[in-house]
């Protein structure tokens, strides 16, 4: 019996072996935001910044999934809306939020996202998430030191930090 292989003469690639890709990778400095840059000391300073971001960049209606990239001096050098979903959900992967991290040389990420709703208290998928992404930043050498749910309807927030939860993650890892 003959075997076939998978590149015959009709099916070979049309690319010479001799070369491969080649990829530069860059950092795209979008619109600035409204605000002084400065070390964030508390969730309190963190939320704000979350809020303008959604509002003024992103869509309020759905739910937005927003890294905040830190020096070592906690001092803001970039934000990212890393996911937009619907407006209950938004599909977020520990890779989308670490990438932007990474090219920007961040030390340390604040996590955020908005709940359409208004409602603030964490969802277990958030917890799920935001114990993955620990642990993926952790390997990366990057510190994950909030994780913000803010409703946009007032100044109301819920921070995984101030309520021990980070900690507790960090203090969890395999």
């Amino acid at each position: 019996m003959k075997q076939l292989s998978l590149f015959t003469s009709t099916t070979a690639p049309r690319y010479s072996s001799k070369f491969i890709s080649s990829y530069r990778v860059t950092l795209v400095r979008d619109r600035p935001l409204p605000f002084e840059p400065c070390p964030i000391n508390n969730s309190q300073e963190a939320q704000s910044i979350v809020r303008t971001l959604i509002e003024t960049q992103g869509q309020s209606d759905r739910e937005q999934f927003v890294v905040i990239m830190l020096n070592a001096k906690n001092e803001i050098i970039g934000v990212n809306i890393v996911s937009t979903g619907t407006i209950s959900s938004a599909q977020v992967y520990p890779r989308e939020v670490i990438k932007p991290a990474i090219i920007a040389n961040a030390v340390a990420l604040i996590l955020a996202h908005n709940h359409p709703s208004g409602h603030i208290s964490p969802s277990s998928e958030d917890v799920a998430i935001t114990r993955l992404i620990i642990r993926a930043s952790k390997i990366m050498g990057i510190t994950v030191h909030e994780h913000l749910i803010v409703s946009m309807f007032d100044d109301s927030y819920y921070s995984f930090a101030d309520q021990g939860m980070i900690k507790n993650m960090y203090d969890n890892l395999d």
